[in-house]
């Protein structure tokens, strides 16, 4: 593969414009499931001149399966990602129409596909996304747990110290959290994960479309003992998994008689705005739960 300098991209990103330029097409791929590819990713991965692949071999599996012929694979990773930026580019400079796949779902969702994107755009070079399936989004519909708000935090710390960073910095978000995990890992993340964000609701999902799909529904405790309990008689989980953990629920921890005498002392010196504010910055209580209980004390006095 031929080595390109600045200079080099500056001549074609000059010499050839985004009308004469070719596209980079982000192509999500099954989970597990071959069937799950759509009709315009299929269409797309015959169509395209070269192909970007997390895992050259994985792709080659998908391409088999759907009867596409094998064309230009260009191995495309965490390790080797930025030395091979530059010739993609120029590629697209020469208005070669180049597709980027990962292993398995979505492109860009914990790698670094993000910075070739970023490059396009800068260089005024098309980029579209073909949808398809998510192990994030398949993971939190099965969970069982609010999906009205939910928050993705990548894949956990594999070690105790970035865990408990991970986890203590979540704690209060009273969003649906999504984490990616090792099952190898799983025991001593949710003995952690319990002691920091307490016995919440849970789910965990794992070979997610696959004829031995697997999804546990039950609370933090509970779930840390089943797994323990696997493990001791081994027969442990394997492979990659989805944590889904319930957000906090300042209810539990909440205090109405103490919170009651608070709204009232605020009250006294400043408006219901401005009291309310003041209180959810002090206490990091829920804005919505302060105001309603405001709205009582006002309509009694």
């Amino acid at each position: 593969m031929e080595n390109f300098s600045k200079e080099d991209l500056d001549y074609y990103y000059n010499t050839y414009s985004k009308d004469h330029c070719g596209v980079l097409y982000i192509i999500a791929t099954p989970i597990g499931n071959y069937d799950d590819i759509s009709l315009r990713a299929i269409k797309i991965l015959g169509l395209v001149d070269i192909l970007l692949c997390e895992d050259t071999r994985r792709t080659k599996k998908l391409l088999s399966h759907l009867k596409i012929k094998y064309k230009t694979l260009i191995s495309y990773n965490d390790i080797n990602a930025e030395k091979k930026r530059p010739f993609i580019l120029k590629q697209l400079f020469l208005n070669k129409n180049i597709g980027l796949v990962c292993d398995a779902g979505t492109p860009l969702i914990s790698d670094p596909g993000y910075k070739i994107v970023q490059e396009c755009y800068l260089k005024n070079v098309n980029v579209t996304h073909l949808p398809g399936p998510s192990a994030v989004i398949n993971a939190l519909v099965l969970s069982g747990l609010p999906t009205n708000q939910f928050y993705f935090g990548g894949f956990l710390s594999s070690k105790k110290s970035g865990l408990e960073k991970q986890l203590l910095t979540t704690k209060y978000n009273t969003m649906t959290g999504i984490w990616f995990d090792t099952c190898l890992r799983l025991e001593s993340t949710l003995k952690i994960m319990l002691y920091t964000y307490g016995n919440r609701k849970i789910s965990i999902a794992r070979e997610l479309t696959k004829i031995y799909e697997d999804i546990i529904c039950s609370d933090l405790e509970n779930i840390h003992n089943v797994i323990n309990e696997r493990n001791q008689n081994n027969k442990p989980l394997k492979g990659e998994i989805v944590i889904i953990v319930g957000g906090y629920d300042f209810s539990t921890d909440l205090n109405i008689e103490k919170l009651t005498l608070i709204i009232e002392n605020k009250l006294k010196k400043h408006t219901l705005r401005d009291a309310v504010k003041l209180i959810t910055e002090e206490t990091n209580l829920s804005k919505k739960i302060i105001y309603k209980e405001a709205i009582k004390i006002i309509n009694t006095i």
